[in-house]
């Protein structure tokens, strides 16, 4: 493995700000079948006041740690094997060794895609892109001035909406869209399981399905695509 490969971002270690803990981890794990884990990413739960971060896994924390400072960003180590910015709090790395995926079994096969705001369309490139070395994939126009970016780790893709709302500079992490092998499966399941959801509409990527959870305890805004 290239030292290029051991410092690039994968998995997402997903670290979601509540006000209770109990109560959100049962959702999750309503959710998710049991677990707080699946392919590409998990979920940690905080009573800490703040941001919502997303740490994205490296296999060499510290080389990476090294290469993001090389690269202009202020970070903070929030453990040992934990790095975050100290200016975008959103964003973070943690060592590959600390994340452990998920069973591959349920219906929830894994992160769709991460959905982050923010205000200025250069930043967030230059963040994204420039500093924590993303694919830059995509750029589309939605609707009264607001627009999408999209960018891939090699295991998850980044959504970063410009213009949705009033937004500080920094990016902040705002909703999880999540993938399910079967959309009408999943759906049955929470309806039943008493969640409340939306009706499974059709999505904006084309042969898409998707439908909102209507719970205040996961914290985020979230989505399932199928």
């Amino acid at each position: 493995m290239t030292d290029l490969a051991k410092t690039a971002l994968g998995s997402s270690l997903l670290v979601v700000s509540c006000d209770d803990v109990d109560g959100s981890g049962t959702a999750y794990r309503q959710l998710l079948g049991g677990d707080l884990r699946v392919r590409n990413g998990s979920v940690e739960l905080t009573r800490t006041a703040g941001s919502h971060r997303a740490f994205f896994a490296v296999d060499d924390h510290p080389a990476a740690t090294t290469l993001l400072r090389r690269r202009g960003m202020d970070l903070d180590e929030v453990t040992a094997t934990r790095t975050a910015s100290s200016v975008v709090p959103a964003v973070g790395v943690v060592a590959a060794s600390e994340f452990s995926p998920g069973p591959d079994v349920g219906d929830i096969e894994s992160i769709d895609h991460l959905v982050f705001n923010a205000a200025d369309r250069d930043a967030a490139v230059a963040l994204f892109a420039g500093s924590l070395g993303l694919d830059f994939r995509l750029e589309q126009a939605i609707h009264d001035g607001i627009h999408q970016l999209f960018f891939r780790s090699t295991q998850v893709v980044v959504e970063v909406v410009i213009g949705a709302q009033d937004q500080e500079t920094t990016a902040s992490l705002w909703g999880i869209a999540w993938r399910s092998r079967d959309i009408g499966e999943t759906h049955r399941r929470l309806s039943d399981e008493g969640m409340s959801l939306s009706e499974i509409r059709v999505g904006r990527k084309p042969g898409t399905s998707v439908f909102t959870i209507r719970e205040p305890a996961f914290g985020l805004p979230t989505l399932v695509l199928g």
